[in-house]
């Protein structure tokens, strides 16, 4: 299969790329040549601009049997692509999010609820209350410009090795530390342990992706994982059997850690409110019925820490995501979570 990745050297783009490689594909990446610029020299790379010029895409004898797009965040990305590939692709996916969907009132929502809607849809800002709704937009594009060739994947949370945003990274290394230092043994477990998760290693993702190309599948499916329902305290037993023995999870309750500020999602990652816990039941019934397959989680977590562990020292003014609690600010709340029991009932 001739295979058009939009992307192809960051996070699902690279993994994208690797097992399209694998498996035998003919494989040229669009990317502007900023994100590990020299990753698969065997590939063919179209180095350019979504936003400012796609003519590369429209030389006389080029066509592909399918593509995928990774990063398209506005329908105006959608539609420039859309154009400049008429006539030349059959199949065509779009990287999408659960993030459309209005709300998560209900658990097992699947691909007809409600979508998000935006006051105003030519904004030009990607921020948590737009990116949704624009997600929706470009998915809107899509079917547009492709009609029936077009699959709308819609992830929840990505994870696993190369993850640029550090969101399960953090368990990882607050796991590690935990086994390293006795002083940090003691880890902040947050809310309920049986409360819902869902995440999705990203190589299962791109497995899935391109088993759909090569099927050509159209519609719009949820992707998220793992295959069987799984709970917070799950997920953190198996980062602490996989990483940390001697590590001692201590639950804090859900309503003393919003009493004290703590930002779900980004201070304690994967960790929801119960209000919000349908985010982490969204139906993939879909997705199993068209052949997902998820690994275990030991060893997405486990390939998370060695991928992390090898990564190179950032360079001199770089910086990690701004994700996870600080080391002093989780001791501070484990003590004072610790007071409050002492000073009588608490509120969990």
């Amino acid at each position: 299969m001739r295979l058009l990745i939009i992307g192809g050297t960051r996070f699902l783009g690279r993994h994208l790329a690797q097992q399209a490689m694998d498996r035998g594909h003919e494989l040229t990446l669009l990317h502007r040549g900023r994100s590990n610029p020299g990753l698969y020299p065997q590939a063919e790379h179209i180095l350019a601009d979504r936003d400012a010029d796609l003519s590369a895409l429209t030389t006389p004898g080029r066509h592909w049997d399918a593509a995928i797009d990774t990063c398209a965040y506005f329908p105006r990305q959608v539609r420039a692509l859309g154009a400049a590939l008429a006539g030349r692709v059959g199949h065509y996916q779009l990287v999408s999010t659960i993030s459309v969907y209005a709300e998560f009132t209900q658990p097992g929502q699947d691909e007809t609820a409600p979508l998000a809607t935006l006051a105003e849809p030519e904004v030009q800002a990607v921020t948590g209350e737009t990116y949704g709704g624009l997600k929706v937009l470009c998915e809107a594009a899509a079917r547009e410009h492709f009609g029936d060739r077009c699959l709308v994947a819609r992830p929840g949370l990505l994870v696993g090795p190369h993850d640029p945003t550090d969101r399960c990274t953090w368990w990882v290394r607050r796991m590690l530390r935990a086994q390293a230092q006795a002083a940090d043994s003691e880890v902040l477990a947050p809310g309920d342990p049986a409360a819902p998760v869902q995440c999705i290693d990203c190589r299962d993702a791109a497995a899935w992706m391109l088993l759909q190309a090569e099927r050509g599948t159209t519609g719009t499916i949820n992707l998220d994982g793992p295959a069987d329902p799984t709970t917070m305290g799950a997920f953190l037993e198996s980062a602490r059997a996989a990483l940390a023995p001697q590590a001692r999870l201590s639950w804090v309750g859900e309503a003393f850690l919003l009493a004290q500020g703590v930002a779900p999602w980004s201070d304690l990652p994967l960790w929801l409110p119960q209000a919000s816990s349908a985010m982490h039941q969204v139906s993939i019934a879909r997705a199993l019925a068209t052949g997902l397959q998820c690994r275990p989680m030991v060893q997405t977590l486990a390939d998370t820490a060695a991928w992390d562990l090898s990564r190179p020292p950032l360079a001199e003014g770089a910086m990690r995501p701004a994700v996870g609690l600080a080391p002093e600010r989780e001791r501070q709340l484990l003590e004072a979570w610790r007071g409050a029991a002492e000073g009588g009932p608490r509120v969990r």
